[in-house]
Parts: structure tokens; sequence; C-alpha cells
């Protein structure tokens, strides 16, 4: 019989995975819900911007009476302190956690939960974390300016390096994990939810174990989650790195200044090196892309042998198609890419009378043989100018249940579709179309006349 505490965390991990809060996720073991990891998307415009910062969450066994135990883990090992509430020791200094002294109406009740503390998380990934500083929140001097740019200049350069590239790096493999004390096994058969996963416990395996049909072994439980949003986000990551390389203050080899309230020890020491991130992005895309493409042939092994991931997505397919066939106003067409359970060719027909009319859009979806503990990837190849497809051809989308292929494609024409969607700068994945969609109404005539003549060249 599970506990009230248990029951509680279990009712705040459903209520997160039904929630429309796209920038974060989490992760816990099946056998102890009390330790949960956390991963928070830095929000854009902040010098955080869609950095991965990870946390470690420790319940009690009274909670929700007493407050739970957080740390950050995206530290460099202890080597730096990602802002004034941020320690690189790992502390987050945060009043309702009890880490900071409170005021009355601030402090811990049962009344917080896990969402509420990752949003009051989220809140120190701010604009200006300078002004985060005890006795520096109403510091707008001409004297602190300066502090406060090179503040954000610096954790600008570290959210690029430690928080996307480094990960990334050690998902692929390209070097070695710096800090991963276990190495977690997902179930093929469980359905792993975008925003909550849930490790399932299997049997020995060795370190050394050969990995057959080219599936790479996943070395920590937000690999997939960081590695679909850096392909969302590519351009916007391209940009950010790419402004530094131009700035003359951020030349190679200059290092980071320290502002009043850092000391040796708990400070974000470095230099700056945009041409050095430059070259490690690229090297991201390239096998991030590498290892996209070569799913189709590790899964074909698979089915080969009649294994259950195969099996399921080719009877997953049968359904869809078949669903699709028995409408009348079907507009899609679904076929396996030769006969591969594991890349999809969906081809979208434009609805008479909208934007779309007379247009036939040509996507892949690539399957990975992990999923559903790795999500498709989907390219639109037709070129099309959209706010959810990106100048690489990349299209960003949320699917319902991420276990069922059907959501998925329900998912990816309700993003094309979508004539006017509500502004999240966490949803558009084309820095142009973002500017239009969202600018003045003349814009926003000009985003549309820009679809429209995309989706007339697709037939020309």
């Amino acid at each position: 019989m599970a506990d009230q505490s248990t029951i509680r965390l279990m009712r705040e991990l459903n209520a997160l995975e039904r929630s429309d809060q796209l920038a974060m996720t989490v992760h816990y073991k099946e056998e102890n819900v009390r330790e949960i990891s956390a991963l928070l998307l830095g929000p854009p415009g902040t010098p955080y911007a869609l950095g991965f910062y990870e946390f470690a969450f420790s319940f009690p066994s009274d909670y929700p009476a007493s407050a739970p135990t957080v740390l950050i883990k995206t530290t460099n090992q202890g080597k730096t302190r990602f802002g004034p509430n941020l320690y690189a020791t790992g502390k987050v200094c945060l009043s309702i956690l009890g880490t900071w002294h409170a005021s009355h109406g601030e402090e811990w009740s049962a009344a917080q939960g896990l969402e509420s503390v990752l949003l009051s998380i989220q809140s120190l990934l701010s604009a200006t974390p300078y002004f985060n500083e005890p006795g520096y929140e109403d510091h707008n001097k001409a004297s602190d300016k300066q502090n406060i740019e090179f503040y954000n200049s610096k954790i600008r350069h570290e959210n690029l390096r430690l928080a996307v590239i480094q990960p990334l790096e050690e998902a692929l493999g390209l070097i070695a994990p710096q800090s991963n004390p276990y190495r977690p096994r997902l179930n093929h058969s469980q359905a792993i939810n975008p925003k909550v996963s849930i490790e399932i416990p299997e049997g020995p395996e060795s370190e050394n174990q050969p990995v057959h049909h080219g599936i790479t072994r996943m070395t920590g439980p937000f690999d997939d989650f960081r590695k679909q949003r850096f392909l969302w986000y590519l351009e916007q990551y391209k940009e950010a790195v790419q402004e530094g390389v131009e700035k003359e203050v951020f030349r190679h080899g200059t290092k980071f200044p320290c502002v009043s309230f850092e000391f040796e020890s708990n400070a974000m020491n470095g230099e700056w090196d945009y041409p050095d991130l430059q070259k490690r992005m690229n090297v991201l895309e390239t096998k991030i892309l590498q290892e996209t493409y070569a799913w189709p042939d590790g899964g074909k092994k698979l089915a080969e042998e009649d294994a259950g991931i195969a099996v399921s997505l080719r009877a997953q397919h049968e359904q869809i198609v078949s669903g699709l066939a028995r409408r009348a106003d079907s507009i899609v067409d679904l076929t396996m890419v030769d006969d591969n359970p594991f890349l999809w060719k969906l081809v979208y027909f434009g609805r008479p009378m909208t934007q779309y009319d007379g247009g036939i859009l040509n996507i892949k979806i690539y399957i990975s043989p992990r999923h559903p503990v790795e999500q498709p990837r989907v390219f639109v190849e037709t070129p099309l100018f959209h706010v959810r497809v990106s100048t690489r051809k990349v299209l960003i989308y949320l699917p319902a249940r991420a276990e069922e292929m059907s959501r998925h494609i329900d998912g990816i024409i309700a993003a094309i579709e979508e004539d006017f969607p509500p502004y999240n700068p966490l949803m558009t994945v084309n820095q142009e179309a973002t500017k239009l969609l969202w600018g003045s109404k003349d814009e926003q005539k000009r985003y549309h006349r820009k679809l429209r003549r995309s989706v007339e060249e697709s037939v020309e």
C-alpha cells in the first residue's frame, strides 16, 4: 500500500504529464518515486535561452508537510555558478525550499508541489540574473550596466557550452560523461511521455556488451529530449553562436570578468571561445542527423527478425492506413518507405478552400528502434515557409500520446494546418516566419503570402 506522500507525488506527476508545460520534463524510477530528476529549458529572451538545466529532487517521507531537497546538476562538475541562486556546489537558493530566508507568504507550505517548485526555479533563469543577488535587486545605475552586460554575456556563452553542447556530446559518445552515476535502461514497451518518463529495471547488462542493430545506448534519461530540441531550435542556437563570434569583446581567449558578488570558489570563470563552440555545434548537427538517418537501417534488421517493436510499428501503420481509407475527406497518404516500419512517408494534400488548397507536401518520419523512448524525428521535405518548419526542414509538433503513432500523425497534420496559433516561442522554429506572423498586420499578410507561395511551388 503506497503511503500518502507517494500518492501525492504520483498525482502531481500525472498532472504534470497532462499540463501544457513545454519547458520542463521529469524522470523517475518506478521503485523510488521520491527521487526525481528534472530538466528545465531556459526561457527564450534570457541568457539561459534554450539551455538544458538538470536538477535532482529528493522528497522527504512527510512530504508535502516538508519541502523537497533540490540540487542543480548543471554545474560543470562543481566549477560553475550559473547565477546568484544557482551555486557551483549544487545548492539552489530559494525561499520556498528553505535555503534562503523567507518573507511572510514565501515560505514552504503543503499547497506547494513539484510543478510550483519547477516554476519557481525557472523564474531564476531570468533576463537579468544580476538582480537576483541579495542587495542588488534595485540596482540599475549607470555604473552597474557594464557588470550586468558582462554577467549576461558569460552566462550566454556557458549556457551554450555547458547546458547545450557538452551534454549532447556526452549523449552522442563524443566525450566521456562528465558526471553520470547511473546508466538507465528503459523498457521499449513502456509508454514514455515527453514530460514524464519512468525507468523500469531490467536484467543485468555488461558495460562492454556489444550494441546491435545500430542502436546507440543512452547515457541519461534526457538524451532524446535534448537531441529532439536541438534539432528543433538549431537555427536559434546557431544564431546565438554567430552573434558571439561577431562581437569583438568576445574575442577568442578573452577571460570572463568577475562581478562584485562572485568569489573564486563559487563563480563563473572561464574564457570566451565562440569559434570553438561553432565547430562543436556543427559536429553535433552532423552526428544527430547521421543518427536519425541510421534509424531505418537499424530498424530494418529488427524487422527481418520480427522483433516486437518492428511488429508493433507495422501493426500501427496498418491500423492508421485503414482508418484513413475509411474517411471520405482524407488528405493524407501514408506509406512505409521500402516496406520499412521505421521510415514512413506522409504525403499531405492541402484541404480545399484553405491556404494549402492544391498543395502537396512530402514528409518523412524517422522512427527509432528504441521507440517510444526515443521520439520520431520529422522532416518536411517539400520547402515550406511555416513557423513550425525550420530552415533545415525539421517540423516541431507535439503528439497527444507519445507512444501511439496515430497521435503523431494527428500532431503533424495539426501543426501544419494551424492558421494562427497562440504565440509560444518554444513552438516556433523559423525565425523569419515567427517575426512576420506575430508582427504588424502587414507583416502577417506577408507571412501568409509567403506560405501560400511555398504551397503553390510544391506542385510546380
